[in-house]
């Protein structure tokens, strides 16, 4: 599934959330299950309060070199001869420097490939970034290793598309390597921006000895395998000896394994310092034969230490049972503020040092109260917003404020994150309020190598759109 969203660089303005559900308070006691309210009180109209500001975006670009598919390490790295794609991301002989932004032409990049540029704190990022309105789409289906690895430091992803067009979705022996994956960070300061990652093995993979890792913006859906005991290959499998691993506003479906899966083995990394914000993940484990998987968990051998779990959305199908949303055990957590839909809701271990607040936890399936929505707009690219939706009246359309995302008079367009290349489900020039945007949904995207989806189709009761600034 490729596409191109159009790209800017302003700070958008804090988030909005309108929301009208119950609040539901999870204490902090022994494994247990937070059942679902049957009668939650009417708070139709409540409005969340907006979190701090977000951080600013990278230091702007300063040399902007070129790579393009059918380019050559005989290029310059201009525009009218830019350098492979393997070329730039060994640093074309020390040419490129920290505060340098390569642009990728659209195209397809065949895999594998590994980053050992790297910037720095004084100069900045070395960001790699799809040229506007180009797919560059990095296709692993070609190689059985890992499809891209970042080995560099002070480096910055934006906006590529990763996927795996060969090999198969099942293996009949239990393998945890049949499928490679997608993405690997393995270096320290990297940042990860507003990728689209597919049908890959695991989707994001951080080496846990690698501190600072931000992960923003990015959709990963259709990543993993079927194996004999269970569906394998998670969006993001997360770990940090240090920390911070941030983890933030992105969107998360229909994997074979889980969405945000924390977790490492004892003697394979520390789970320490990791936050996991205003991310969406639904339906994950729906490709599996043998059953669902979280969609947000933390289940490692050694024990988190300061995991924060703030403002994430989850949703479980009516069709699909199963854990939701797992805190696990630990010493210090924050978890608040949390939306989380269907399956067996919010269950937890033993932690030391945990609060546990606002927590809205609501089975799945149509229900007599508005519609919640949630914006998230997007700190690195103005004009972009992911947003969610739970239908519970199963309105046809709904309205959606988008003021501090779009400016009055810009241009836009709205795609439903399952059907990213397909016609947008609304366009129109911004009047400075709101938006209606409609709800009849679409099937759930096929993974690569199958001829159908297991996921259920998720519309008109849920959905996840991006909006974006239409040039």
């Amino acid at each position: 599934m490729t596409y191109a969203f159009k790209l800017s660089r302003r700070l958008a303005q804090s988030w909005v959330s309108l929301f009208s559900a119950a609040t539901l308070a999870v204490g902090c006691v022994g494994e247990r299950a937070i059942v679902d309210p049957t009668t939650p009180p009417d708070t139709s109209g409540t409005t969340q309060p907006p979190p701090p500001p977000p951080q600013p975006p990278p230091a702007g670009p300063r040399v902007g070199f070129y790579v393009s598919a059918t380019g050559s390490s005989a290029g310059d790295g201009s525009e009218a001869q830019p350098w492979d794609l393997k070329t730039a991301l060994a640093g074309a002989g020390g040419r490129i420097q920290g505060g340098d932004t390569v642009w990728v032409r659209g195209g397809t990049y065949y895999a594998p490939f590994r980053s050992t540029v790297s910037g720095n704190s004084t100069d900045g990022h070395v960001v790699f970034r799809a040229y506007p309105g180009e797919p560059a789409l990095i296709d692993g289906g070609r190689t059985t290793s890992d499809n891209f690895v970042v080995a560099g430091s002070y480096t910055i992803l934006w906006g590529l598309e990763f996927t795996n067009t060969g090999g198969t979705r099942y293996t009949d022996a239990i393998n945890h390597n049949h499928r490679a994956p997608n993405v690997v960070n393995n270096g320290p300061n990297n940042k990860y921006i507003n990728l689209v990652v597919h049908d890959g093995g695991v989707g994001f993979y951080t080496y846990s000895n690698r501190a600072d890792v931000e992960v923003y913006g990015s959709i990963f859906y259709n990543n993993g395998w079927q194996a004999p005991d269970r569906g394998h290959g998670h969006a993001l499998y997360l770990k940090n000896d240090v920390g911070p691993l941030v983890v933030k506003d992105n969107v998360i479906f229909n994997q074979y394994g889980y969405g945000l899966h924390v977790y490492t083995n004892v003697g394979d990394g520390l789970l320490n310092n990791i936050r996991l914000e205003g991310n969406v993940s639904f339906d994950n484990g729906s490709l599996a034969t043998t059953g669902t998987s979280a969609n947000l968990g933390n289940l490692g051998q050694p024990l988190a230490n300061n995991l924060k779990v703030v403002d994430n959305m989850t949703y479980m199908a009516p069709s699909l049972s199963g854990t939701n949303f797992t805190l696990g055990s630990g010493v210090g957590l924050l978890a608040t503020n949390n939306y989380v839909v269907g399956g067996n809701g919010i269950s937890q271990g033993t932690w030391t040092g945990a609060s546990v607040s606002s927590n809205t936890v609501l089975p799945a399936g149509q229900a007599t109260r508005a519609a919640t929505v949630f914006v998230r707009p997007n700190q690195y690219e103005r004009g972009r917003a992911n947003v969610i939706v739970y239908n519970w009246n199963r309105q046809s359309s709904v309205t959606v404020s988008l003021d501090g995302v779009l400016a009055a008079g810009d241009r836009y367009e709205v795609r439903n994150v399952q059907d990213l290349s397909g016609t947008p489900v609304a366009t129109g020039t911004f009047g400075g309020s709101s938006i209606s945007i409609p709800m009849g949904g679409v099937a759930a995207p096929v993974p690569v190598g199958l001829s159908s989806s297991r996921a259920p189709r998720t519309g008109p009761d849920f959905d996840v759109f991006v909006v974006v600034k239409a040039d």
